[in-house]
């Protein structure tokens, strides 16, 4: 194409430098004779050149054909989804974007408008995803989802779409592709972050960031709410007896007791080794009293033998009571559960104001 291009240049100087030549003979007096001689000879010059100028051209254009339907292939062969779109209206889909989309064949995508193509719910998530933008536009990423007819997500859909000439008109080129597996993977990686992995309970780090919104909550509404912090009496001997295996089977069950102990809204999760957390929303002190008698008078008091005992000690704070900061609460819980062990195992506590 290059070469083309840089022949066309050449005859074009060549050409434009013999009309000058032809400007200036008829300008400066030449006899007849030579005058006639001279545009005979530039003539016959521009003929051929002027020939040759329209096979160059010719030759362009049947190479840009050439290279657009080896570009055409390339996109119907490849396993990416390709599409090509001017002002909302597909025309132009290769084999996989219209699999991609739940559909058999090109020509059931082709000439029609993105809106008829999706149903409602995946079409509005590809709205969301697509502020609107000018078509020449250089480049501009969007993730949008794909539902199903029950309205589940059946893919996580990225996109790449660059401004290109199709057709000889300014279009749209957009590469799509499934990323759902990614897209699962870092969901898995994100609640892996936020959940105990041996109870499934939430966290160190999910326990905190959930206290913190219900304080929120709680001073915006002017409501209370107690916290309880609990610790296992007589786990030790449990690992030591019977090895961690056991032990980490109890943990899982005392978790699942304690969940079934607590109301809907409550909030219980695991801080580490044998100790355990429970938010309460909108429980005042007699509603703490109610679910503190509740876990410690059924809680299972023997695994595996009735030599080993397990109890619970729970300390309990109350908000605003005994503070409005998350750590405050915490060490309150956690001062009134040493003071509940002390009175003898298998109790409660309540944090006093000194």
């Amino acid at each position: 194409m290059d070469v083309f291009i840089k022949r066309i240049k050449i005859n074009i100087f060549v050409l434009v430098a013999l009309v000058i030549v032809d400007i200036l003979v008829d300008l400066i007096s030449f006899n007849e004779k030579w005058e006639s001689i001279f545009t005979i000879g530039v003539s016959i010059i521009q003929i051929p050149m002027f020939l040759f100028l329209l096979f160059t051209l010719k030759s362009i254009v049947r190479q840009s054909i050439s290279k657009e339907k080896q570009y055409r292939k390339l996109l119907d062969l490849s396993p990416e989804a390709i599409f090509v779109h001017r002002n909302g209206i597909v025309v132009y889909s290769n084999e996989a974007g219209a699999k991609l989309f739940g559909y058999n064949d090109q020509v059931e995508v082709v000439n029609r408008r993105w809106k008829d193509i999706f149903n409602a719910k995946s079409y509005a998530s590809l709205r969301a995803s697509s502020d609107k933008y000018d078509l020449d536009q250089q480049f501009k990423i969007h993730h949008f989802k794909i539902y199903d007819e029950h309205e589940n997500v059946r893919y996580y859909i990225e996109a790449k779409s660059t401004y290109i000439f199709f057709d000889g008109e300014p279009a749209r080129e957009v590469i799509a592709r499934d990323v759902t597996a990614q897209v699962k993977q870092n969901q898995r990686l994100s609640e892996y972050s936020y959940i105990d992995t041996l109870t499934k309970l939430p966290n160190r780090r999910s326990i905190l960031e959930r206290l913190d919104q219900v304080i929120k909550i709680s001073e915006r509404k002017k409501k209370c709410f107690g916290l309880m912090f609990i610790d296992l009496d007589g786990f030790k001997q449990i690992n030591d007896r019977y090895g961690h295996d056991k032990g980490d089977l109890f943990l899982k069950e005392i978790s699942k007791y304690l969940k079934l102990c607590v109301r809907e809204q409550d909030v219980v999760g695991r801080l580490g080794g044998d100790e355990f957390i429970i938010i309460l929303p909108d429980a005042d002190r007699s509603e703490c009293i109610r679910i503190a008698n509740k876990i410690k008078d059924n809680i299972p008091l023997f695994i595996a033998d009735s030599i080993t005992q397990v109890t619970v000690s729970i300390g309990i704070s109350l908000y605003p009571q005994n503070g409005k900061d998350r750590d405050l609460l915490i060490n309150c819980a956690d001062q009134a559960m040493y003071i509940a062990k002390r009175k003898g195992k298998n109790n409660f506590c309540f944090f006093e104001n000194k």
